[in-house]
C-alpha cells in the first residue's frame, strides 16, 4: 500500500478543513487581486502629483509603486494554501494549525498599514492619496489573521492543564 493512502482516505482529504481554512484560503486570494487594484492615486489638480508614472488623477496598483512589498504580500497570500495543504495531507504539525496563518496575517497588515498611513505614501510629489486597492489589500490581510485565530482558536483541540484528567 502507498505511504500516502496507509492512514485512510486519499491524497488529499478535504474533508480535514475548516471553514478557518477555506477563510483563509478565500482572504489570501483576494489579498493578491488587490495587488492589481490601484492601491495610490495622484491628485487631478495639481500637476506636481505624480506617482510610478501616472498623474493627473490616475491610479497605480502596487506592482508600480514597491518594490518588495508586492513580493512579500504574494508570498503572504500562500500561508492560507500551504496550512490547508498540510492539514489535507494529513501531516503531524509541531504548532497549533492556524497560528502561522495568523502571524503572516498581523504582519502583512501592518506592512501594509506602515506604507500608506503610518510612515506616509510612497514617492516624493505631493497629493498622493489613497485608492480602492490599498483598503482591499488591508481588508484582506484582517480577513487572514481572523481565519488564522479561527482555525487554531475554535477548531483546535483544547489543551488541559497539567493534572486535569
Amino acid at each position: 500500500m502507498e505511504a500516502s493512502r496507509a492512514e485512510g482516505g486519499g491524497y488529499l482529504d478535504t474533508s480535514r478543513l475548516s471553514p478557518g481554512e477555506y477563510l483563509g484560503m478565500a482572504a489570501a486570494v483576494v489579498l493578491f487581486l488587490s495587488l492589481w487594484l490601484p492601491w495610490f492615486t495622484t491628485s487631478e489638480d495639481n500637476r506636481f502629483s505624480r506617482l510610478g508614472g501616472a498623474s493627473g488623477g490616475d491610479g497605480v496598483n502596487a506592482w508600480h509603486v514597491f518594490n518588495t512589498l508586492d513580493i512579500l504580500l504574494t508570498l503572504a497570500a500562500t500561508a492560507p494554501f500551504i496550512l490547508s495543504w498540510i492539514i489535507a495531507r494529513g501531516h503531524k504539525l509541531t504548532w497549533k494549525p492556524g497560528e502561522v496563518t495568523m502571524i503572516v496575517g498581523i504582519t502583512a497588515f501592518v506592512l501594509i498599514l506602515c506604507n500608506g498611513i503610518i510612515l506616509g505614501r510612497p514617492g516624493d510629489t505631493v497629493d498622493i492619496g489613497l485608492g480602492i486597492g490599498y483598503f482591499v489589500g488591508l481588508i484582506a490581510s484582517a480577513g487572514m489573521l481572523v481565519a488564522g485565530y479561527l482555525r487554531q482558536a475554535v477548531y483546535g483541540d483544547p489543551r488541559k492543564p497539567p493534572g486535569v484528567i
